[in-house]
C-alpha cells in the first residue's frame, strides 16, 4: 500500500507520548507499548548494557495486569477500526512485540514496515522539488482582513493551511490551543495534498512562516509562482472583519479583556523594530485606550493595517504581478473560482 493511503486508517502509534507529539502519521492514535517514563528507563538500559538487557527490562516493566490493560486497549481500537495498522519508530522491536502479543489473542493486524521513520522520509521526499506538485494551484491573495479564508472555505478544492497550522497567519494570529509540531504540520499538509481528489487546489496566500511552523521551501516556491486571485474590499469592511475576528470573537476565549490586551501588546512588541519607535508607541497607546476606556478598536486596527500590513503586502504583491489572473470583490472572485 502507498504511504499516502495510510492516513485513511486510525492507526495505532505504539511509541511513547513524547515521540507521538513530535510527529506521527495523520489520524493515528497513541496507545504506547512503553510510556514516556518506561521508554526512558529502557533507553538508559540499552545505552549501558545493550539490547538484550533493555528488552528484558521492558518485559519486566510491562507485564501481568499492565500488559493485559495495554493489549485490551489495542484490541478495543482494532475492533472499532478494522484495517488499521500498528507501528513504532523503525517498524522494529516494539511493533514486533505488540504484534506477537496480539497474535496470541487471535487478533490479526499488520505492522507498518519501516515505521514512522520511513513514513517521515516519504513525506520529506514529496517536497524535494517543485515539479513534484502535479496539480494546478490557485492562490487567493488580498490585504489583511479581506476575507480570504472565508472565500477559500466555500470550495472543496481548498486546503486551509491556517487551520492545519492552528494559527491565523498574522503577527496577532496565535490561538489559545497549541500549534502542531513542525513535523506534524508537514505531515498533514502533505497528506491533504496527496489524497486531494481534485486536479487543482485552492490555498490562501501565506508567508513562509505561519506562527511557529514553516511551509516546506518548495511548497512556498510553488505558491509564489502559481496563479493569483486577488480579493479586494474597502478599508472600512476590512477593519470591521478584523474587529469581529480578533476582538469580538477572540475575547470569548479569555477570562477578561485585559488578558487579550496583554497578548496583543506582546505580539505588537515582536514587530516593534519593523514599526519603528513612534508608530509602536502610537498603536500601543490606541490599543490600551480601546481595551480600557473608549472601546474604539477601529483606531488601532486601522492604523496597524494602513501603516504596517498593507505596505508590506503590496510590496510582495508587486513582485508577482505577472501571476495575477483576476482581481475583484468577494462575489467576483467567488464566481471566477467557481468557473475554473
Amino acid at each position: 500500500m502507498s504511504f499516502k493511503l495510510y492516513s485513511q486508517f486510525k492507526n495505532i502509534d505504539l511509541r511513547s507520548e513524547k515521540e507521538f507529539l513530535k510527529g506521527t502519521i495523520p489520524g493515528s492514535i497513541n496507545i504506547p507499548i512503553l510510556t514516556n517514563e518506561e521508554y526512558q528507563k529502557v533507553g538508559k538500559q540499552y545505552k549501558s548494557k545493550g539490547q538484550e538487557a533493555a528488552t528484558k527490562l521492558g518485559f519486566e516493566l510491562v507485564n501481568d495486569d499492565l500488559k493485559k490493560q495495554r493489549i485490551d486497549l489495542w484490541i478495543d481500537h482494532i475492533d472499532e477500526n478494522p484495517g488499521c495498522y500498528i507501528f513504532c519508530y523503525k517498524g522494529g522491536l516494539r511493533s514486533k512485540i505488540a504484534h506477537d502479543w496480539l497474535k496470541k489473542e487471535n487478533i490479526a493486524i499488520e505492522r507498518l514496515q519501516g515505521g514512522y521513520k520511513e513514513f517521515r522520509s516519504y513525506i520529506i521526499s514529496q517536497h524535494s522539488e517543485t515539479k513534484r506538485y502535479t496539480k494546478s494551484w490557485k492562490v487567493i491573495g488580498g490585504l489583511t482582513g479581506s476575507g480570504k479564508t472565508e472565500l477559500l472555505n466555500h470550495f472543496e478544492e481548498a486546503i486551509d493551511l491556517e487551520k492545519i497550522a492552528n494559527h491565523r497567519g498574522s503577527a496577532f494570529g496565535k490561538n489559545i490551543s497549541e500549534q502542531p509540531s513542525q513535523a506534524n504540520f508537514e505531515n498533514v499538509i502533505t497528506d491533504k495534498y496527496l489524497n486531494h481528489i481534485h486536479s487543482q487546489i485552492y490555498i490562501e496566500d501565506e508567508s513562509r512562516t505561519i506562527g511557529r511552523v514553516t511551509l516546506p521551501e518548495s511548497w512556498y516556491e510553488k505558491m509564489q509562482s502559481s496563479d493569483l486571485i486577488v480579493l479586494e474590499i474597502d478599508n472600512e469592511e476590512r477593519v470591521h472583519n478584523i474587529l469581529k475576528e480578533y476582538v469580538l470573537e477572540a475575547i470569548k476565549n479569555f477570562t477578561n479583556e485585559n488578558e487579550l490586551l496583554k497578548q496583543y501588546l506582546s505580539c505588537l512588541g515582536k514587530i516593534k523594530k519593523r514599526l519603528g519607535g513612534e508608530l509602536y508607541k502610537n498603536i500601543s497607546s490606541l490599543m490600551i485606550e480601546a481595551f480600557n476606556k473608549n472601546k474604539n478598536h477601529e483606531d488601532w486596527i486601522s492604523k496597524l493595517l494602513m501603516t504596517y500590513y498593507d505596505p508590506m503586502y503590496n510590496y510582495k504583491l508587486s513582485l508577482r504581478k505577472k501571476y495575477i489572473t483576476h482581481i475583484g470583490d468577494y462575489k467576483s472572485c467567488y464566481q471566477f473560482l467557481e468557473a475554473l
